[in-house]
């Protein structure tokens, strides 16, 4: 009778390859250089010996770390429904896989029980967090995109004023007077888009808050409606939002954009949606990056600086000259 078979080590490769550990553990690390000759020995030997390389958690724990980087993204059924969320987890996700870290997607809550390596927080996240004071004692590496000016964490942001005074110039161009606006929770994004509108419509009326959700949306326009209000346009502090609300006015009969225009915020696809929203695109791809690189490089100790990133304005047929009374 056979006892188990002993799994092969790496001290078992070098052995095979003819060179020493340290070698061979160069070989796999990339740590230090070694000859294209010797590590493909060292690969063959290893190959055949049947093992598949450093064991990436033991490592990251001789270092410290857990391997782990953790996002906080609110309610996690609404991030992935939210195509805006979607495209900047992605990006965060490449990043970090192709640096040999995992992605953790945490509910936006008040604890954070497990050892990360960082945090990213959040996606439009709120004024306050409960988690934040327990962070900074841990000495944890903290990034916050589109938040509040945290003390000690880098700010990814971008530049939600101007792109929304691009915008009310846009329809004030178009002889639009009656805006209203479609608002978010309470926010730093919201806040500032506010003020970019109200630079051009002082008066702006507001609808909500609504979340970034198409049935949200509608009901809350349609509540407005119900009450009285009109306007000649409404903004939308999402595009997932606008869609709600092109929805809602064509179940009442309106025409869009010739009763009503509708702009958006973020310049996500709506395939379903058949009209193109004229809405501020923002670059959600390469916000994630910097995300995930603000992140890298406070993990490896570097001085890391905050990032504001532009926005553009994409006219589509969902915007067009304010209708005669």
């Amino acid at each position: 009778m056979t006892g188990p078979v002993r799994a092969p080590t790496l001290a078992d490769v070098a052995s095979a390859a003819g060179v020493s550990l340290s070698t061979a553990s160069h070989a796999f690390s990339g740590t230090k250089p070694v000859s294209t000759a010797t590590r493909e020995r060292v690969l063959a030997a290893a190959a055949s010996l049947g093992w598949t390389g450093p064991n990436p958690l033991a490592r990251n724990l001789r270092r410290g770390r857990s391997g782990v980087v953790g996002i906080a993204v609110g309610q996690l059924s609404t991030a992935f429904r939210d195509p805006a969320a979607l495209a900047m987890l992605d990006a965060v996700s490449e990043e970090l896989d192709a640096a040999g870290l995992g992605l953790l997607l945490m509910p936006d809550d008040e604890q954070v029980g497990v050892p990360l390596d960082a945090v990213i927080y959040d996606i439009c996240g709120r004024e306050t967090w409960g988690a934040y004071d327990e962070l900074v004692a841990r000495d944890v590496p903290l990034v916050v995109v589109e938040g509040p000016a945290w003390p000690g964490a880098t700010h990814i942001d971008i530049d939600h004023r101007t792109g929304a005074a691009a915008l009310a110039r846009h329809l004030h161009d178009l002889g639009h007077r009656r805006v209203a606006t479609l608002t978010l929770e309470a926010s730093h994004p919201q806040r500032e888009r506010e003020a970019g509108l109200r630079e051009v419509f002082t008066d702006v009326d507001v609808i909500g808050p609504s979340a970034s959700d198409v049935a949200t949306a509608q009901e809350a326009v349609g509540l407005w409606w119900d009450a009285g209000h009109a306007a000649t346009a409404v903004v939308c502090q999402s595009d997932v939002q606008a869609a709600g609300v092109v929805v809602e006015a064509r179940r009442r009969g309106l025409d869009v954009p010739g009763d009503v225009s509708i702009a958006g915020f973020d310049g996500v696809d709506l395939p379903w949606l058949d009209v193109e929203l004229t809405t501020v695109v923002q670059p959600l791809g390469e916000k994630g990056r910097a995300a995930a690189r603000a992140v890298l490089a406070r993990i490896d100790g570097e001085h890391t600086e905050d990032v504001v990133l532009p926005v553009h304005l994409r006219v589509g047929g969902s915007t067009g000259p304010a209708p005669t009374p």
